[in-house]
């Protein structure tokens, strides 16, 4: 498998506040994997969508590849709400070998967090956030759609 792609901050993680490293897990269409850990993220081989056995059997290598390139052990692995996407049962069991946190995170909230962090945002200022890429698990259980949400960090708030 050839080297994960990377990508450098310019402004590190450390001292923010977040328990690093941690491994995060995709959810279901475009999946890759992704190591969080000081400046950098690595990010596993985008795998496809989680509808195929191929690219499901492709999920726990390219976490345990990225593990093994971790500086010591992760903090915590993080998946998508939705309990019946492949990734996030390979996640639980990660975590729960590990002995860390397994950590759900809101779809939509994720994508936020995205841009956000492209953009070396790791603080707790509020932004709004228009995520429409389709359905996602909300914290409610129910399935949204496009969100609107007020993100400050780890909070959100769905407008």
């Amino acid at each position: 498998m050839a080297a994960a792609p990377e990508i450098r901050f310019t402004r590190g993680l450390a001292g923010t506040g977040h328990a690093l490293p941690i491994l995060a897990l995709g959810a279901w269409f475009k999946h890759a994997a992704c190591l969080l850990e000081h400046d950098r993220a690595r990010f596993g081989p985008n795998l496809g969508d989680l509808d195929n056995a191929d690219a499901c059997r492709g999920v726990e290598p390219a976490a345990e590849a990225l593990l093994a390139q971790a500086d010591g052990g992760v903090r915590a692995v993080a998946h998508d709400l939705h309990p019946d996407f492949h990734s996030t049962r390979v996640a639980a069991a990660l975590a729960a070998r590990l002995g860390v946190p397994a950590i759900g995170v809101q779809h939509h909230h994720a994508h936020v967090a995205a841009v956000l962090a492209e953009h070396g945002r790791f603080d707790a200022r509020p932004v709004l956030g228009l995520a429409l890429d389709g359905v996602g698990l909300g914290t409610d259980g129910e399935a949204w759609g496009g969100e609107l949400l007020w993100v400050a960090g780890a909070r959100f708030m769905r407008l």
